[in-house]
């Protein structure tokens, strides 16, 4: 990583964590998350048994809405904004790569993304002192399922990285970012479906099925297929992010 890169995020940490929007999703995520994980706890008081806590956590629809929905709203912002007030000739003009303007971009988005997970593990913890440690814990399958959360965090934010790249309007830019996460989402529903469409055509939707996936991981099974496609995909995303910034460049 070069000097450049290091000055640009601590810019891009700057604008992203000081900034009230960024504010307003972590408080808004955390409420969604927090009714979700209370949502389970009321289910696992029932007597649900052969699962866990975390594992209806990582599978239910609100953890999912929220999955979709803020990554492009946060990530939005971040070459639309530029477009849209000028200073992305200024900063395509500094001496700096397009790379490092890139990933610093990206990097600060992860960063924003991990914080608003880290809660939830209080959650847990608050959980498992109310029950007085009568519900155990599976650590391996819930580092897992972390892990997943992230790397498919990754995917998604490049995702969003790659559809502000084209626009230099907010509103479209996350909208086109959605609309791309929720057709990689619900692909996965097809293999309901795909019994008749052959074996080839139903391995692909599995290895796109990104509910599975989870459901996999926080099973307690490791998988690595799910994480070479989601950091395919992450790379593949910020490498036409790259085209589209060097295009608006060379035109520039």
């Amino acid at each position: 990583m070069t000097r450049a890169f290091w000055v640009l995020l601590q810019r891009e940490l700057g604008a992203i964590f000081l900034s009230p929007v960024s504010h307003v999703i972590f408080a808004l995520f955390n409420l969604v998350m927090g009714f979700s994980f209370w949502f389970c706890a009321a289910y696992m008081a029932q007597g649900a048994r052969n699962v866990t806590i975390m594992q209806i956590f990582f599978m239910i629809f609100y953890f999912w809405f929220c999955l979709i929905i803020m990554i492009p709203i946060f990530t939005m912002r971040l070459f639309a904004e530029e477009y849209r007030s000028g200073t992305i000739e200024l900063l395509m003009s500094a001496p700096v790569l397009e790379w490092d303007v890139i990933l610093s971009k990206f990097f600060a988005s992860v960063a924003l993304y991990a914080g608003l997970w880290l809660p939830t593990l209080v959650y847990l913890w608050v959980y498992q002192a109310l029950t007085r440690h009568q519900v155990p814990v599976e650590w391996g399958a819930l580092g897992a399922s972390y892990l997943l959360v992230l790397v498919i965090g990754l995917f998604y934010v490049a995702i969003g990285l790659f559809t502000s790249s084209l626009t230099r309007n907010q509103v479209l830019a996350a909208f086109a970012s959605f609309v791309i996460i929720a057709l990689l989402f619900f692909t996965g529903f097809l293999g309901f479906t795909a019994a008749g469409t052959g074996e080839g055509t139903a391995r692909l939707i599995d290895y796109l099925a990104t509910l599975k996936h989870m459901q996999t991981f926080a099973g307690g099974v490791f998988d690595t297929r799910p994480l070479v496609f989601y950091l395919s995909g992450t790379g593949l995303f910020l490498f036409l992010t790259y085209v589209v910034i060097s295009l608006r460049k060379l035109r520039s």
